[in-house]
């Protein structure tokens, strides 16, 4: 059994910001390659300005664990 995530985010608060986030890439007419480019600046930039250098890769690796686990399961 595994245990839920609790995020210290409201749902709204966050669909918020990313529907602000996917109208911007919709209004520029942002292609999928060019949209994930962005978007993995956008993390890279969080991640290297706003984590300290011993956290980063260990930060990093949830994150794409966390990305495949969203991925995987919408698949289903």
């Amino acid at each position: 059994m595994t245990m839920p995530i609790i995020s210290k985010y409201s749902n709204k608060k966050i669909e918020t910001i990313l529907d602000e986030v996917m109208e911007v890439l919709h209004q520029n007419d942002v292609s999928v390659d060019l949209s994930l480019m962005v978007l993995g600046n956008a993390i890279t930039h969080v991640i290297n300005s706003q984590v300290p250098v011993d956290k980063r890769a260990q930060i990093s690796e949830k994150f794409v664990k966390a990305l495949s686990v969203s991925i995987n399961s919408k698949e289903k």
